[in-house]
């Protein structure tokens, strides 16, 4: 038992003998529910929330890196010296030991960062509460209120919830037109209790008859629809039955006409086949004739190009022979006519020389 309960006892066993003729006063505020119904810090906690998930990938993200240190540790221990595996183990330990200090930074039960800041976010609420409770314990001459969480309640009465009082408060004292308001005002135009109470009984009462005359009503209602409804549907099971009878009636009809057309339309593509067959057959056969016939002509063509072709290849020939033959006869004589003029040459130089030969023997 902790010292909340235990003052919470005691508390109770004094208004008991002190009041012993006069009933005591008390309520509560569940401040659980006041925070969760403000717009505020639920949008403070869903960024609180962020924050700490970033805190906690921190920590994971170094977890890792630690892991994987010491795998590659592991790997690598036996190409290292014992040295460098010191080395390495220390500065794994550095590792770890930071890991430490941050998570004792952000999540220490005392003095960590998640404690300070989750206190901090709902402070400034809490102060406002707590004005606001002594308020209401002036106003409402309230002998005890108790903040739900710190007290031991096995059972207490919805009337003694002071919570939603506290939170409308709230809500009116964040309003522009509202801002300037005395606490004592907010709570009034907030909240007036007994009347209030009773309103709400009455509107119950008034809500539960005319709920009860709402069934009656939607019970007779629904009566005569399903009355309505199997009048609807024997109507329509006779009109759907003519209309099947019709529409059968109707169907024999068009398919005798149908089966009518389409006996007449076979007959028409039958016949129309058949011309169509007969003339493709002629125009086959005449275009078969327009070939046979083109090919003989170019058949025919061919063969005098053709022979055309070998006639004028043998000329071709005979101009070539003959050009040979004619060049090979000139070349012939003019290799006579060059030998005939290196011989009449050599006698020319022969007879030079014996003339030169007779000169000095002259002249002696």
């Amino acid at each position: 038992m902790n010292k909340l309960q235990a003052l919470f006892i005691v508390l109770l066993c004094s208004a008991c003998f002190t009041y012993a003729q006069k009933p005591s006063r008390i309520g509560y505020v569940d401040m659980d529910y006041i925070l969760s119904h403000l717009e505020d810090y639920k949008v403070a906690s869903q960024q609180f929330a962020l924050q700490v998930e970033q805190w906690e990938a921190e920590i994971a993200k170094r977890q890792e890196k630690i892991k994987a240190e010491k795998e590659k540790l592991e790997a690598e221990k036996a190409l290292l010296t014992p040295e460098l595996i010191k080395d390495k183990e220390e500065e794994i330990a550095l590792l770890e030991y930071n890991l430490n200090a941050y998570k004792q930074q952000k999540f220490d039960a005392k003095e960590g960062e998640y404690i300070t800041q989750k206190f901090m976010l709902a402070k400034p609420i809490q102060d406002q509460v707590f004005n606001i409770v002594q308020e209401i314990g002036k106003m409402r001459k309230y002998d005890f209120i108790f903040e739900k969480s710190d007290a031991t309640m096995l059972f207490s009465n919805e009337q003694h919830n002071l919570s939603k009082v506290v939170l409308r408060a709230l809500k009116k004292k964040d309003n522009a037109e509202d801002r300037n308001k005395d606490m004592a005002q907010l709570l009034k135009e907030s909240y007036d209790f007994e009347f209030v109470e009773e309103r709400v009984k009455k509107r119950k009462e008034a809500e539960k008859a005319r709920e009860q005359r709402r069934v009656q009503y939607e019970q007779e209602r629904l009566r005569k629809t399903e009355e309505m409804k199997q009048q609807r549907e024997q109507l329509k099971a006779k009109r759907e039955k003519e209309q099947a009878e019709r529409q059968q009636k109707f169907q024999q009809e068009r398919d005798a006409l149908k089966a009518q057309r389409e006996k007449e339309q076979a007959e028409r593509v039958q016949k129309f086949q058949q011309e169509r067959d007969a003339l493709k057959a002629q125009r086959e056969k005449e275009q078969a004739e327009r070939q046979q016939k083109f090919q003989q002509q170019r058949d025919s063509i061919k063969a005098q190009r053709d022979k055309e072709q070998a006639e004028r290849q043998q000329k071709l020939q005979e101009q070539k022979e003959q050009r040979e033959k004619e060049i090979a006869e000139r070349q012939k004589k003019l290799e006579e006519q060059r030998v005939q003029r290196e011989k009449e040459q050599a006698e020319r130089l022969k007879k030079q020389q014996e003339a030169k030969t007779q000169t000095p023997t002259t002249n002696q």
